[in-house]
C-alpha cells in the first residue's frame, strides 16, 4: 500500500499555500485563522490520512473476485470474510470524510471533473480514502524532468520524508496534484456483505457484487504548488 496519505498533512504544512480542488468547508477551529491557513487545514482534514484497513479491504475484494474467476471459491470466501473484517475496522479509524459523489471525480483527471460536474448524488456520504499519490498538474506540459521530479517526490513521501518531497517540487518548479482514491464506506460494506452471502450458492452474483464495489471508486485532488507560485508573484510585485 502507498502510505503517502499518512504524510500529506506534513507535506501541506511544508508548502507555502494549498488550494484544495473541492474542500471548501471550514470548521470552528479554522474559522478564525487566515484564509490560506484555513484552506490548508481544510485540505489536511480531508486528505491527511489514508485508511490502511480500507486499502487492505479493497485489495482483498479484488483478489476475491480474481479467485472466483479462477474457480477458487474457498479462497474467495476467505478473502471476502477478511475484507468484511477490514471494513469494520475502517469504520472506526477516523479517516472517512463526508462528500457528495457529485463533488468527486470518476477518474483521476481534473478535466473529467469538469466534464462530469453535477453528475452523481448530491447527498453527502462517508468516503473511505484507500490510496493516494502525487501527479503532474494537467495544466503543465509534461517533460521528462518534471515527470521525474514528481516520481522523486512520491518516493520521498513513501519513505516518510514529506519535507524532502515538498522541497523537490519547489526546487523543480513543478505544479503537482495530490490525488486520492476513495470508496463510499457503507455502500462498499453492503457490496462485500452481499458477496459473502452469494459466494455460498451463486459465485457469479458474488463476483458482480465485488465488481460494484470496484466500480464505486472516485477521486479527489489538492493542488500542492500552483497557488504558491501565484502568491510568490504577487509578493514580488508588492515589493
Amino acid at each position: 500500500m502507498k502510505k503517502t496519505g499518512m504524510l500529506l498533512g506534513a507535506l501541506l504544512a511544508a508548502t507555502t499555500a494549498v488550494a484544495p480542488a473541492w474542500a471548501q468547508q471550514q470548521t470552528a477551529s479554522t474559522a478564525a485563522v487566515p484564509a490560506t491557513n484555513a484552506a490548508t487545514a481544510a485540505a489536511t482534514q480531508d486528505f491527511g490520512r489514508l485508511s490502511d484497513d480500507g486499502n487492505t479491504a479493497f485489495e482483498e475484494l479484488m483478489l476475491a473476485r480474481r479467485a472466483i474467476f479462477d474457480g477458487d471459491l474457498k479462497g474467495a470466501k476467505t478473502l471476502i470474510t477478511s475484507a468484511q473484517q477490514a471494513l469494520d475496522r475502517a469504520r472506526a479509524d477516523n479517516t472517512a470524510f463526508q462528500k457528495a459523489e457529485a463533488e468527486l471525480m470518476p477518474v483521476k483527471t481534473k478535466q473529467a471533473q469538469t466534464a462530469k460536474k453535477g453528475t452523481g448524488s448530491t447527498t453527502p456520504v462517508a468516503w473511505l480514502p484507500i490510496d493516494g499519490e502525487l501527479v503532474l498538474d494537467e495544466t503543465v506540459e509534461p517533460t521528462t524532468e518534471k515527470s521525474a521530479a514528481v516520481a522523486a517526490a512520491n518516493r520521498h513521501l513513501r519513505a516518510g520524508d514529506p519535507d524532502r518531497a515538498s522541497e523537490v517540487l519547489k526546487v523543480s518548479g513543478v505544479d503537482a496534484d495530490y490525488v486520492i482514491a476513495a470508496v463510499p464506506l457503507e455502500q462498499t460494506r453492503q457490496d462485500v456483505n452481499r458477496a459473502a452471502e452469494f459466494i455460498k450458492n451463486d459465485p457469479y452474483k458474488a463476483s458482480e457484487a465485488l465488481r460494484d464495489a470496484e466500480n464505486s471508486v472516485r477521486y479527489a485532488s489538492v493542488d500542492i504548488q500552483a497557488v504558491s507560485h501565484q502568491q510568490a508573484a504577487s509578493g514580488n510585485t508588492s515589493k
